[in-house]
């Protein structure tokens, strides 16, 4: 191609890019009282340097400019851009890379990129900063960075790390040597147990001015990191309609979620009427899921509404008033408020306090406030409550688990020949456990457990749906970054 026509299609900012095309084409360059003479095998032109500023504001093509960059960044290896062989391969693709060492001003990372095929130049600063911001890690393979998700352990320059998407483009986070777990993050103090949840490898979420966020320490990294949205999104309020406020996740309800319990037999609306249903997310933990699903009527609804509000809302503060201005503090009581309010940190710091409930205390609270299993295992380990602390119950219950777990049935018959009766929370143990599905039709056989509805309280059940509307449903959740995890 000769220079004149270059001029005239190609797209470039200044004349250093212009003089960068010129010697790609092989011409020479000669410079005299403000004009350039491009000359080659008997071809020649001349141009001032207003003519070519003047033809670079009339050819600039910003539309072919990021359509080039997308395109090279599925092939450009940053790590051999200095290597004189593939500086040769990328011409083969129609890519001319160009280092200059004395140009100033107009060309400040002194590189320039010209797409013959699309007919563009451009800076190298400008590639990696398009790289940068759209995720592009300029590998040579074209591997790109979903927005949100953290990437795999990877050699960083000299150092180990790893890279993570978000609205400002590419954050890097970098291997530490010693796992240290902060005493504070984005303004909330960690306390103790959730430090320790931390070093167990549990998801904690903690509540900022900004939301909930999700903390967990990445055994790669060697640290505590925020799992973005797109990693882990938990919404605050479940099946909310026009005719219900739905239901209101708890600081535990988001903790068990993460960590990859259910929430069991929760009230929420749909178009098809109310519904109780089993709350999980989704295995890739990008949505929310419900099972067990079965319809109640209106009127059922809302006396399990009434029976529910006193045990969710936050107790009177005047009750809180007496307790403190009484002679001695009654830390049974402000224990029964934490729990029916679902403050694990305000039971946390009872603990820090010296408070310690009996087992007994603990199982007639958690009756009265209608606990979950999940929730009632979290108030226990927050008072380090032992298996062999708990009633016969419950180690019948651990031993059936575990003979279940290995298929040991001669354990199980003797198990119900002790008259222990078997409960849905045992059957769903043993699925979130692992066990399998045909071990499960030999324990309810060996029970007796027949397919009965789930009731909570005495609120009895309308009878269930027809089968279209008990199918398990998915909401996704959206994928928006919260803006909050950029500088982390």
């Amino acid at each position: 191609m000769k220079l004149k026509e270059a001029y005239e299609n190609y797209s470039y900012n200044n004349i250093g890019q212009f003089r960068a095309l010129s010697e790609t084409l092989g011409y020479k360059t000669e410079y005299h009282d403000g004009s350039y003479r491009f000359h080659k095998e008997g071809d020649s032109i001349t141009l001032t340097m207003e003519e070519i500023r003047s033809k670079a504001k009339e050819n600039r093509n910003d539309r072919r400019t990021e359509e080039s960059k997308e395109k090279v960044c599925s092939f450009f290896d940053k790590n051999r851009a200095n290597d004189p062989s593939y500086i040769k391969e990328l011409r083969n693709k129609g890519i001319s890379v160009v280092r200059w060492n004395d140009i100033k001003g107009e060309n400040k990372d002194g590189v320039t990129i010209i797409d013959h095929n699309r007919k563009v130049c451009y800076t190298g600063q400008e590639l990696y900063e398009y790289a940068h911001n759209t995720g592009n890690l300029l590998d040579g393979k074209g591997t790109k960075l979903e927005k949100g998700i953290m990437s795999d352990l990877m050699d960083i320059g000299e150092k180990k790390g790893k890279l993570r998407m978000s609205e400002n483009g590419i954050s890097v986070f970098y291997r530490k040597e010693t796992l240290t777990i902060p005493d504070r993050m984005l303004g909330h103090k960690l306390n103790k147990t959730e430090k320790e949840r931390l070093l167990h490898g549990d998801i904690v979420p903690l509540d900022t001015k900004k939301g909930t966020i999700m903390l967990q320490v990445d055994k790669d990294l060697n640290s505590v990191i925020v799992r973005s949205n797109k990693e882990i999104k938990i919404p605050n309020v479940i099946g909310k309609t026009n005719e219900y406020e739905g239901y209101k996740l708890t600081k535990a309800d988001k903790y068990l979620l993460a960590n990859g319990h259910t929430l069991e037999s929760k009230l929420m609306h749909s178009k098809d009427g109310y519904i109780l249903a089993d709350i999980s997310l989704t295995d890739d933990k990008k949505g929310i899921q419900f099972s067990n699903i079965q319809s109640i009527t209106e009127g059922k609804a809302h006396e399990l509404i009434k029976e529910m509000r006193p045990k969710l809302e936050v107790a009177d503060p005047a009750m809180g008033n007496r307790i403190s201005s009484g002679k001695e503090r009654d830390m049974d009581s402000e224990f029964k408020e934490a729990v029916g309010s679902r403050d694990f940190e305000k039971i946390d710091k009872l603990r820090e306090e010296g408070y310690k409930p009996s087992e007994e205390y603990i199982r007639g609270i958690g009756k009265e406030l209608n606990l979950s299993d999940n929730e009632m295992k979290e108030i226990q380990n927050v008072f380090h409550v032992k298996p062999d602390e708990l009633g016969e119950r419950q180690k019948q219950a651990a031993r059936l688990l575990e003979a279940a777990s290995t298929s040991k049935f001669r354990v199980i018959q003797d198990i119900q020949k002790s008259g222990y009766k078997i409960t849905q929370s045992d059957i769903k143990a043993m699925r979130e456990n692992g066990v399998q599905e045909n071990t499960l039709i030999a324990v309810q056989k060996i029970f007796g457990l027949e397919n009965k509805g789930k009731t909570l309280g005495d609120v009895k059940l309308a009878s269930s749906p027809k089968p279209d509307k008990t199918k398990e449903m998915a909401r996704p959740i959206a994928n928006t970054v919260n803006k909050m995890f950029n500088d982390l």
